[in-house]
């Protein structure tokens, strides 16, 4: 006797659930490996699985109920994986709020920063939890609510794909083969949901077509599955790098950008040349200042700073102050506008370029990045104090209320570093002696190493890891390291980034800058002398540093050498100044309460202080994140709108099934099934089953029970209006269905 062979609806759902879940862990999994240890990828499974599991038990309710409740299940995983401690026994507060909008705030900076894998801080964690927890929910729409699988796969091989691209390792071809399994069942589920809908495979063996044809739908699987996993290796250039780096900031032109691209070019093969500076002393090149410390980045101000004309004095400056005359070529292309200059300076002049000097952080911008073959003067100061002078300063009053002494409150780590700062300076006394101590034991090779061959991560966590365990690292890691040790012992102190002495070329009596003396070291203030440098990396020599701390191995006088580049090569730095007595300025520019607004005869300046105008980038992003919000609310808002509005007709059920009906039309409408004016119920009837995207009789219902409603003397009751309600919607489902995710995606935007 013939049989149905097929699966029932339970065993359907059920597969499809798997299917869901399968998909949400393999796809955490792989995304999880940006990550270092395997809690933050289980807890990203945890993530993904609850997801999935949210999608698949609203998969048959509105759509606006479903994103609702999924993302009340995203606000509950933030604070249960990212910000616990924020929590009410689980449930999340005001202050869970505020730390993700923090954390929000530093995303993109964190992921220019942090080397995969890296340390799950709150922003990267954030936004691995927010993306994957999309990625399986739009994965789920739009498989099994739009029945197209391969579109809804987009979002979780988008993940995959990042991973594999920011991680630095082999190929490990497990997370791939589960992956394309999940992905497969994924497609097999839509692809029996579809029989399902033709009806019954009537057979008359009990074995015959049902196991026929999942036999070879399981080899034809398997081979799919081991193609995909081989054919990769046999690819030309597997295994390689990527052709293009997406991560540089421009084509040809060069960006040493504050702890992101300094290993970049520390680690370069073939150095290129920035600068060539024309001076009778070697100096540091100054980039930038980075004074604000959020416990994650060092940042530069927002500052503008006030206009200088060329050869205008700058702010603090006196006129019989020594100098030296510097020109400065530029011999590449740069990407940024800060200034490279020395620092202090008293003047400088820049032909073509409008200059702006921020008094408060003492860096310097131009309107446009400079191009190769411009030239600029400036001239240096001389100006520099002695050990004992800087011993004999007083602790300073906080700048800028606190700006320099800022480190995150009620932070365990930032309390292991002030341990540790007071134990490398118990037995000192003066603030210059305690940062000279922390930079001495920096630099002291029996306890620190210098490699470029390390990881740079932000935060807190690494800076004691570095301190604690590691030990080893490049100028980064001492530059911040040391800054917050100072910070944590009421010293105030900042990052600077910039460039170290170049090397001296003979023939020309030039210094040439390359890219591998890209540089990151610490300043210090001292009351009535302002901001000093120091220089806790090893193999370094600052000139400056010389002048009142003479390092292990060099000597104060002409024709000390830099014991090599980063890269580990020997180049000849004569020093500089050295350890000359020098007549002590209260009006050096290096003062941190030097005065903040031009002289009077400058050109006319914007305020300092004040926010930079939104440039044309930012303008794009507010618009893109206006967009993106405006993309968001609209479905829900149409959803919510036509609920509204048969709750308002739910007493009558004549009424409803009219709205019922109407509704239906205007989906329908957005699917490219509008109804035409004056076009009746059966017309519209027939024209939309001439298409073949109905096949089970629902708009037929439909088109009874509302011609009833509109013609009939009998009135309807609420079985035949919620019967209306579940026929509009199965008809409009095989619409959507049919016509595919293009289609119905712009049907949720487009006006009936």
């Amino acid at each position: 006797m013939a049989h149905a062979a097929g699966t029932s609806a339970r065993t359907h759902r059920l597969i499809g659930l798997l299917a869901a879940l399968l998909l949400a862990a393999t796809t955490a999994l792989a995304f999880g490996r940006v990550f270092l240890g395997a809690t933050s990828s289980l807890q990203l499974v945890g993530a993904a699985v609850a997801a999935a599991g949210l999608a698949v038990v609203f998969e048959r309710r509105s759509l606006l109920l479903s994103t609702v409740a999924s993302a009340a299940g995203l606000v509950l995983a933030v604070g249960l994986i990212v910000y616990p401690g924020t929590t009410w026994y689980g449930l999340p507060t005001a202050d869970t709020l505020r730390a993700a909008l923090d954390a929000a705030a530093v995303i993109g900076e964190q992921a220019r920063i942090q080397a995969a894998p890296a340390e799950p801080i709150g922003p990267l964690l954030l936004a691995a939890v927010v993306s994957l927890w999309a990625a399986v929910f739009s994965a789920h729409a739009l498989a099994f609510r739009a029945g197209s699988p391969l579109l809804g796969l987009i979002p979780p091989v988008a993940l995959v794909a990042f991973a594999d691209t920011v991680l630095e390792e082999f190929v490990k071809p497990l997370y791939g083969v589960a992956f394309l399994a999940a992905a497969l069942l994924v497609v097999f589920a839509d692809g029996l949901a579809r029989v399902q809908g033709w009806g019954p495979i009537w057979s008359s063996a009990r074995r015959g077509v049902a196991r026929s044809a999942s036999r070879g739908a399981r080899r034809l699987a398997l081979t799919a599955l081991g193609v995909a996993v081989l054919a990769p290796i046999f690819v030309p250039g597997f295994g390689s790098k990527a052709l293009v780096d997406f991560g540089t900031p421009a084509a040809d032109r060069v960006a040493i950008d504050p702890l992101v691209s300094v290993q970049n070019y520390l680690t370069q093969q073939s150095p290129v040349e920035v600068l060539r500076v024309t001076a009778s002393e070697p100096a540091y090149i100054r980039l930038v200042a980075l004074p604000d410390f959020d416990g994650v980045l060092w940042k530069p101000g927002s500052e503008e700073g006030a206009i200088l004309g060329p050869g205008d004095p700058v702010p603090g400056a006196l006129p019989d102050e020594p100098t030296d005359r510097m020109t400065i070529d530029v011999t590449a292309d740069l990407a940024q506008r800060w200034l490279p200059t020395p620092y202090p300076m008293t003047s400088i002049s820049v032909t073509g370029r409008t200059v702006r000097f921020v008094a408060a952080t003492g860096t310097t911008f131009v309107d446009a990045p400079l191009d190769q073959g411009d030239t600029y003067v400036v001239a240096a100061s001389l100006v520099q104090p002695t050990g004992d002078e800087l011993r004999e300063t007083t602790v300073s009053t906080p700048l800028e209320n606190g700006r320099y002494l800022r480190l995150p409150e009620n932070s365990e780590e930032i309390e292991q570093i002030r341990e540790l700062a007071r134990d490398w300076t118990e037995d000192v006394r003066t603030p210059f002696d305690k940062a000279l101590a922390i930079q001495n034991r920096l630099q002291d090779p029996s306890e620190f190493t210098y490699t470029i061959d390390t990881p740079l991560r932000a935060g807190t966590r690494s800076i004691l890891e570095f301190l604690q365990e590691s030990r080893s690292g490049f100028c980064q890691q001492f530059s911040t390291a040391m800054a917050v040790m100072l910070r944590s012992i009421d010293i105030q102190s900042r990052v600077v980034v910039g460039f170290a002495t170049g090397n001296l070329t003979r023939t020309t009596g030039q210094y040439s800058v390359m890219t591998d003396r890209a540089h990151a070291w610490v300043e210090v203030y001292f009351p009535g002398w302002g901001w000093m440098p120091f220089e806790p990396t090893p193999r370094r020599v600052n000139p400056t540093v010389v002048g009142y701390d003479p390092p292990a191995g060099a000597c104060p006088g002409p024709g000390c050498v830099d014991t090599g580049t980063e890269t580990g090569g020997e180049t000849a730095s004569p020093t500089g100044p050295g350890g000359s007595q020098r007549e002590r300025i209260e009006g050096d520019p290096r003062l941190g309460n030097a005065p903040l607004r031009p002289p009077t005869d400058l050109p006319a300046a914007a305020p300092v202080g004040n926010d930079p105008p939104i440039g044309a980038r930012t303008a794009l992003l507010i618009a893109a994140i206006v967009g993106a919000v405006i993309l968001l609310v609209v479905p829900p808002a149409r959803v919510l709108r036509r609920a509204m509005r048969r709750r308002g007709a739910a007493a009558e059920p004549r009424r409803l099934i009219l709205v019922t009906y109407e509704q239906f039309t205007e989906r329908a409408a957005g699917l490219g099934l509008g109804r035409s004016p004056g076009e009746t119920l059966e017309e519209y009837r027939r024209k939309v089953r001439e298409t073949g995207y109905l096949a089970n009789g629902d708009l037929d219902r439909l088109t009874r029970l509302a011609s009833a409603a509109a013609y009939s003397a009998h009135d309807p009751d609420g079985e035949q209006a919620r019967e209306a309600g579940e026929a509009a919607e199965t008809a409009i489902r095989e619409i959507r269905r049919a016509v595919g995710p293009a289609r119905w995606l712009v049907g949720l935007y487009r006006r009936p």
